[in-house]
């Protein structure tokens, strides 16, 4: 009966064990984890940064990205939409947040106030007039950002981002928001980015 109460004993132990060296194990590679994504933020940010330190009140800087998994096999001479999205797109960087990059991703569209008082793409009637205009911006995490060469190449003379297109409909965005010119913002003395104030559009 001894010998049999010593085995348990013994083998509750090794689980213990066993389980407390796991535990430890996947809680440092978490924090590997995340200590790599931090740092390759930072890396990213200073880079970003100095496109950003370019914008004017006029003017964004624009920049191509470009789809990873299709460049060596398409770019630069196609550009048609597949099942894993295009080639490549222009966009405009707007502003570095803690979990990604926002571009502008088009022209401005407009929208419209609905009865409710939200605002929409779509029109209630016909002959409804628009209510303002509104860009879209599209955010990109840091971990779909594999490389950027700063000076571009001989097709876009322009930064390139090498990115990864994995959002909605195989686009680099992971959602896209919609921003106006903000009516408080004060030309030489506010930050560029203080110029846009998101608006919260509803899509149904």
């Amino acid at each position: 009966m001894g010998t049999y109460l010593l085995d348990n004993l013994i083998n509750i132990i090794g689980i213990l064990t066993a389980g407390f060296i796991a535990y430890h194990v996947y809680f440092l590679s978490e924090r590997m984890k995340l200590k790599d994504k931090l740092s390759n933020r930072d890396r990213l940010k200073k880079n970003i940064n100095q496109l950003i330190s370019k914008n004017t009140d006029e003017h964004t800087q624009e920049v191509e990205l470009i789809n990873v998994k299709k460049y060596e096999k398409f770019y630069p001479n196609n550009n048609n939409k597949n099942k894993d999205g295009y080639t490549y797109l222009k966009a405009e960087v707007k502003n570095v947040c803690y979990d990604g990059v926002e571009f502008f991703t088009g022209l401005p569209i407009e929208a419209y106030k609905k009865s409710n008082g939200d605002f929409s793409l779509k029109q209630e009637a016909k002959d409804q007039k628009k209510d303002l205009l509104v860009h879209p911006v599209g955010l990109m995490p840091y971990e779909w950002i594999e490389y950027i060469d700063m000076q571009g190449d001989e097709y876009s003379w322009r930064p390139q981002f090498f990115v990864k297109f994995k959002g909605v409909k195989k686009f680099p965005y992971k959602y896209v928001r919609y921003y106006k010119e903000s009516e408080t913002y004060h030309s030489g003395s506010d930050p560029v980015d203080w110029k846009w104030s998101e608006v919260n559009i509803v899509e149904k």
